[in-house]
């Protein structure tokens, strides 16, 4: 099998997806990173199909052309997670629960996603960024300068400025190190200020809601930490298993770099069908 293109029509606007499966099997949706888009996932949608489920990596709003809302509360973590459960629910899975995973802003949505509308996430996978409470947790642990929370996430003042979004994206995309067969669909897509302005507005929108409050998941979560990418705390890592009350897996992954998925299919593929063979096959 291969992971095709498709359009997928929620909330008043279409968002390009990759997909494969067949329709009807267990859901699961997939949300990639920035300044990625759906194609960071296309070494995973086909394993997981041929395992027996309905496979989806949508790009996010603002990363295709028809779902990019003007504004910056737009972008509301929220509203991207709305936007999730629309596209399920637009797939015909309005009472069957769909398995998520989540990788660098998508795994920040999909925290979100597993605790506000816990009763139709099944399972949950988050690949570099932890739960926000324990982000939380680690800003507030002791560590030497420059290895605190803080510190590691200071690049998001500089990805928030406006006008700075094309030196961000440049710098994201050297940053990745992946082959240029990998990283071109990015440029392709999202190289035009419009699109620009739009994906960035997620850093933007920050001060929207990352001062609410998340409780700890419920679902079987796995955890997944490349440690190359630099930008989280020992200490976040750590704490991160007080914030799943289900069972909770951490994978770290060392020597590994953001986008894992690209860097690294072949210890990202197998662990993630681990952990929907453990908890997500009848």
């Amino acid at each position: 099998m291969a992971a095709r293109e498709t359009q997928i029509n929620a909330r008043g606007m279409t968002f390009d997806a990759l997909t494969d499966g067949a329709e009807g099997d267990p859901l699961v949706i997939l949300l990639h990173g920035l300044p990625r888009n759906r194609w960071e996932w296309h070494h995973q949608i086909s394993p997981m199909a041929e395992l027996g489920f309905r496979v989806v990596a949508p790009d996010l709003r603002g990363f295709c052309a028809g779902a990019r809302p003007k504004g910056v509360e737009a972008y509301h973590v929220d509203e991207y997670a709305q936007d999730v459960i629309a596209i399920a629910d637009a797939l015909g899975y309005e009472a069957q629960p769909f398995h998520l995973m989540g990788t660098s802003i998508g795994a920040s949505m999909a925290w979100w996603l597993a605790d506000r509308y816990a009763d139709r996430v099944a399972t949950l996978v988050c690949i570099n960024i932890p739960h926000p409470g324990a982000l939380a947790e680690g800003r507030a642990a002791a560590a030497p300068a420059g290895d605190g929370q803080a510190k590691k996430f200071s690049y998001i003042r500089e990805a928030a400025k406006e006008g700075n979004e094309r030196h961000m994206f440049e710098r994201m995309l050297a940053a990745q190190g992946v082959s240029p067969e990998e990283s071109e669909p990015y440029r392709t897509a999202l190289d035009d200020d419009e699109a620009l302005v739009a994906v960035f507005n997620y850093y933007r929108a920050l001060r929207l809601w990352n001062r609410e409050t998340l409780a700890p998941v419920p679902m079987p979560t796995l955890f997944i930490w490349p440690t190359g990418s630099q930008n989280i705390a020992g200490a976040s890592i750590d704490a991160n298993a007080n914030w799943a009350t289900g069972p909770y897996r951490l994978e770290i992954v060392e020597d590994v770099h953001q986008p894992a998925l690209q860097a690294a299919p072949e210890r990202l593929t197998p662990l993630l069908l681990e952990h929907l063979t453990e908890h997500a096959m009848p």
